[in-house]
């Protein structure tokens, strides 16, 4: 059985607040995660969080490829978002009956009882 996590993007929505909030889309998210890979295999990454020229980067590379503005407050909140998407993903991969799928790339499930066993747990 196979499962693919979705996550709510919605839940940046633009506010009448004026903070900068954006909603981010699947290809946003690629741009971005495509400048992090790149920068994470070139080394540049401090131990809390990426160099500044990271950030610089990301913000030129989803702007160009996603047409919307776009800020370091912004790209810094989706880091801490994917921070926790990663540590719900990385428990269940620990818990018995979940794995990843390397050809599909997403989280399989041994079966339904595993399944409902979790989402009752959590």
């Amino acid at each position: 059985m196979m499962f693919k996590v979705k996550w709510d993007m919605e839940k940046g929505k633009k506010s009448g607040s004026g903070r900068g909030y954006i909603s981010w889309n699947d290809d946003m998210d690629k741009a971005l995660l495509d400048t992090f890979v790149e920068y994470y295999n070139k080394g540049d990454r401090c131990q809390n969080g990426w160099k500044s020229h990271v950030y610089t980067a990301a913000i030129k590379n989803v702007r160009e490829k996603c047409n919307v503005e776009i800020t370091k407050d912004n790209i810094m909140s989706r880091n801490k978002t994917f921070d926790k998407h990663h540590t719900i993903i990385n428990g269940m991969l620990e818990t018995s009956g979940f794995g990843w799928d390397w050809n599909k790339n997403k989280i399989s499930v041994d079966s339904d009882s595993v399944w409902e066993a979790y989402v009752a747990f959590e």
